[in-house]
């Protein structure tokens, strides 16, 4: 079974990619984001804020009532269960019946294999899986090995190991010893600062004399000494249960003996290899890095000297790589499979169902589409190239930074001597303006402006300079039909501003501390810095925009204003189309506007209406009605709210005639152990 994620619920599917268990549960009430794996055929899942316990078939083993429940691999009938009572957590043992066996009235119930430590009023005792107790409560520590049938515990000044019974195994000194867990027969213990080992009876099977130990999960042991170089220095190799050092202890790094070998690092190379169980090498040190040890399989992930993961087998075979980036690895679980994950993440040129148009192979970063025109990043030299509606180049990707294409020209950025000069390119990919300018606008209405030795200067198309009317503090670039030139004001005199129309006249002349260019037939003024005006490119002022505190963005004759610290927006008349009522307003673009209240984004049309309720963490028009919006990822829309792409996307840009640029998300593919039958 293979956990998959849709919106933000989670179900099952096969090895095949069928869908068993429908995507109906939640990561709610959990302190991190972790699907639940099956563990002897069921698994814990939560729905409406509580727990239950669902089969391989979605089949409700334990309804949803319970705060919690815990299900165990060790323990295949059970799971561990939790209620609220006031501000308590009260813990208990259900059945897959979902009967009752420990009533939900302790402070805690630990469920191992055939054993239940629970605690109540501080004290521990034991139960067995019927509900009988074995041990009543009255013990301060009590810790159950299952397996070898002990448990560690602590009562009325009495420290040690106890057999289910009660009876005591063996009793020691609390202030000298300090003991540790079970396994495989031998009690891990710690005297003066140094680790060894018990077995059942007590007695010292091995030592204290070491500076690190693990627990014995198989016939050895991992254990460390101080380098006698170094205190800093910890050397590592293995023991047996008879004590006996069977790799030798010199390794400063080694893992754990999984299918009979463990990776080492090599004390003279400092790379890894494989050691066998009397510390052989089988597999020279020869590795960069291991990632995962030998699997069931018999297959090992380690990094070699191209500094990509490969898959080898045990006799040093390359069985390959998950991927081309060799930069990401997978173990295999018992069943033999794994799950890739795509680390590419490609760029596509995608229509509006998602359907791949032109897959980008050299793109790190995409921008938006204007004029059918978008650019967009090259990963092989970090330059900038553009690529048009139908996927094809026009220029080749050797840029150091541009601006969006207007009136069918773009600004270009190149690096000349380590500095950046500009030029402009027309919509078929030619230079018509050398990028040799220190300082250069946008090209519209036929004129870029120029900065050459500090002065301004108009450009046309051919590259010709034309002196401005006169010399400007500030020169803007053309919007609408006019440049927009300043001279600063001295003292308390306001500025004076200048809207050069394109035969490069003065036309409209006017004393203001602000002005703005004209975005279609409007321009906004303040005469007086404190109300702002607007202003018909006959130079008339014909409304006053009163209670207006700020005001962003006219496009579309739609301009954004706040009024007493919330945003709307007014038409090129001064009528009040969207009431001030959200935090922040955006320019309109397609025919829409982008309005946000708190944290969350809606849209909102040139009539006023309010297409999407301020939900979404992030939301942008594009042109024919089509959205992408932001939810855990991008997804895109159309006006009726009817999703055409669910959110899957990592990025995309708003449509464009009905094509937009998209980087795909987190992809992934099950795979198969080649080691395994």
């Amino acid at each position: 079974m293979f956990g998959f994620e849709e919106g933000d619920k989670f179900g099952y599917m096969d090895v095949t990619g069928k869908i068993i268990i429908p995507a109906a549960y939640s990561y709610e009430n959990t302190n991190y984001k972790s699907m639940p794996t099956f563990k002897n055929g069921t698994a814990s899942v939560r729905k409406d804020g509580k727990a239950g316990i669902i089969d391989k078939k979605g089949t409700v083993l334990i309804p949803f009532e319970y705060e919690t429940l815990i299900n165990y691999s060790n323990s295949k009938n059970y799971a561990v269960a939790t209620k609220k009572e006031g501000s308590k957590t009260l813990y208990g043992l259900v059945s897959l019946q979902n009967k009752i066996i420990i009533p939900l009235e302790y402070e805690t119930v630990i469920l191992d294999s055939n054993l239940v430590v629970v605690k109540k009023n501080s004290k521990f005792g034991l139960m067995d899986l019927t509900g009988k107790t074995l041990l009543p409560a009255e013990y301060t520590e009590l810790t159950s090995y299952a397996k070898d049938r002990v448990l560690r515990a602590e009562k009325d000044g009495k420290y040690g190991y106890i057999d289910p019974a009660g009876k005591w195994l063996f009793e020691k000194i609390k202030s000298v010893y300090t003991l540790y867990g079970c396994w495989n027969g031998l009690i891990s213990c710690r005297v003066s600062g140094k680790y060894g080992y018990l077995d059942l009876k007590g007695e010292e099977v091995i030592t204290t004399k070491y500076d690190y130990a693990d627990p014995f999960y198989g016939e050895f042991a991992k254990v460390g000494k101080k380098s006698p170089a170094s205190s800093s220095i910890t050397l590592y190799g293995y023991v047996d249960k008879k004590g006996n050092e069977v790799i030798p202890l010199k390794f400063e790094s080694i893992g754990d003996i999984r299918n009979g070998l463990a990776w080492a690092r090599d004390p003279e190379t400092n790379r890894y290899g494989f050691v066998d169980k009397t510390g052989k090498w089988v597999l020279k040190p020869v590795y960069i890095d291991i990632a995962v040890s030998f699997d069931h399989f018999g297959g090992a992930w380690v990094k070699m000297t191209d500094n990509k993961y490969h898959y080898v087998s045990k006799a040093g075979k390359d069985l390959g790589m998950l991927d081309s980036t060799g930069k990401t690895y997978r173990d295999f679980n018992p069943g033999s499979y794994g799950v890739a994950e795509n680390a590419d993440y490609p760029f596509a040129l995608i229509d509006k169902t998602g359907k791949v148009i032109k897959k980008m192979e050299d793109c790190d970063a995409i921008y938006w589409f204007g004029e059918g025109i978008a650019g967009y990043k090259c990963k092989s030299n970090s330059k900038y190239g553009f690529i048009d509606h139908n996927g094809k180049n026009i220029a080749s990707c050797d840029l150091d930074g541009f601006s969006g294409f207007s009136d069918g020209v773009a600004r270009i950025e190149k690096k000349v001597d380590g500095k950046i000069k500009y030029g402009h390119m027309d919509n078929a990919g030619k230079i018509f303006i050398p990028a040799v300018y220190d300082w250069a606008l946008a090209f519209r209405n036929g004129w870029t402006v120029i900065k050459k030795e500090n002065n301004y200067f108009f450009m046309d198309k051919d590259g010709n300079l034309k002196d401005p009317p006169r010399k400007y503090d500030d020169l803007t670039e053309f919007r609408s039909g006019y440049a927009l030139g300043k001279i600063k004001g001295t003292g308390t005199s306001p500025h004076t501003f200048y809207y050069i129309n394109t035969q490069l006249k003065e036309e409209i002349t006017i004393n203001a501390w602000q002005a703005y260019l004209f975005w279609d037939d409007v321009a906004i003024v303040s005469k007086d810095d404190k109300t702002y005006e607007m202003m018909n490119k006959k130079g008339e002022i014909y409304k006053s925009l009163t209670n207006v505190e700020t005001l962003n963005f006219c496009t579309e004759s739609m301009l954004a204003v706040r009024e007493k610290g919330k945003w709307g927006y007014i038409n090129d008349k001064g009528d009040i189309i969207v009431r001030a009522t959200y935090d922040t307003c955006t320019a309109f673009k397609y025919g829409y506007g982008r309005v946000k209240k708190g944290t969350k984004w809606g849209i909102v049309d040139r009539s006023g209406t309010e297409i999407f309720e301020p939900k979404y963490e992030n939301i942008l028009p594009g042109e024919n009605g089509l959205f992408i919006f932001y939810d855990k990822a991008w997804g895109v829309m159309d006006r009726t709210g009817n999703v055409l792409i669910k959110p899957t996307l990592y990025s995309v840009v708003p449509f464009e005639k009905d094509r937009a640029l998209a980087r795909f998300g987190k992809t992934y593919t099950i795979i198969k152990s080649p080691l395994a039958k």
